[in-house]
Order: C-alpha cells, then sequence, then structure tokens
C-alpha cells in the first residue's frame, strides 16, 4: 500500500481535486465500480516528485459502466462529458476527472493494482511496471507526430515516464 501524504507542485488546487475525484469515487462506489487509477496522480503517488503538477485525475473502467455513471451524475447535477476518444469527463468548476475506457485504452495491458490510500480512501491504482508500460506505449503513440498539441503531449509523457524509470520497484 502506498500513502499519499506530500503535496504536488499545484498544491492550491490539489486538495480541491483531490475532494472531487472522492465525490466521483463515491458515486462509482455506489454503483459497484471499482476504477483503477492511472494518469499523473498515479505518476505523484508512486515518485513523490514534488515538482510535477496533477491538473486532473484519470481513471480506467469499463465503458460499458459509462451510461450508469452519467444517469448518477445528472442526478447530483454534476457536469460530464462523453467523448467521442472512449472518455467520460467530470467536470466541477475547473476541476477535472476522467474515466477512460479500458477497453480501448488499456487493451492488452497488464492490470495489475496497487492500492493508493488517501485519507481514509483506498484506491485501486496502476502498479508501477503497468503504469510505466502505459506511458511508454503513450509516447510510442506520440513521438513523430508533428502537431504542437502532440508534442507537448510527448513531452508530458516522457517527463511522467523518466519519473517513473528512477523509482525502485
Amino acid at each position: 500500500m502506498i500513502l499519499l501524504n506530500s503535496f504536488p507542485k499545484n498544491m492550491d488546487k490539489f486538495p480541491r481535486l483531490i475532494e472531487f475525484c472522492k465525490e466521483v469515487l463515491d458515486i462509482c462506489r455506489d454503483l459497484d465500480i471499482s476504477p483503477i487509477l492511472a494518469g499523473s496522480l498515479a505518476v505523484f503517488a508512486y515518485t513523490g516528485n514534488q515538482d510535477l503538477s496533477v491538473n486532473d485525475v484519470d481513471f480506467a473502467c469499463s465503458e460499458k459502466e459509462f451510461p450508469k455513471i452519467i444517469a448518477a451524475l445528472e442526478t447530483r447535477s454534476i457536469g460530464y462529458k462523453l467523448k467521442e476518444w472512449h472518455v467520460l469527463q467530470v467536470w466541477k468548476e475547473d476541476l477535472k476527472v476522467e474515466l477512460d475506457s479500458i477497453e480501448y485504452w488499456y487493451k492488452g495491458l497488464s492490470l495489475v493494482a496497487e492500492t493508493l490510500q488517501i485519507g481514509d480512501y483506498k484506491i485501486n491504482m496502476l502498479n508501477l511496471n503497468s503504469l510505466k508500460e502505459f506511458y511508454r506505449r503513450g509516447m510510442k503513440d506520440t513521438v513523430n507526430k508533428t502537431e504542437e498539441n502532440e508534442r507537448r503531449k510527448y513531452e508530458g509523457l516522457r517527463v511522467k515516464y523518466e519519473a517513473l524509470e528512477k523509482v525502485k520497484g
């Protein structure tokens, strides 16, 4: 189990983001859905690198669960966007939690989980090796793209991947 007890670079926004993340997790738990944490929060949990920013929270779950989650969000008047790229974005003011399709984005990836504890919340999180592979694949998919936003995406993936490579696991 990994305990999260420090703050990333954007510590002004981070506590509000974590509270919103817990709100989304509560909805998932009410629906018997157990999403798996990936993305920059997982990278931060493994590395403890306080130079990283965690601007949103990324989970993976079955895309089949999206309609149930959307219905629960609508009941609670929580904003969302269902994106054509197999992602359900959940919004509250400047905060975002993304639920990625596990069937699409994580196809063929070993989904071994670790437990991350944030306060009294225990969250399933990709283990270190699975997270490294997820970032390696993301880099491979974006490395030769020439659009500015794709180059920025690649650079962000590269920085996180290199931080993960330094972690002993």
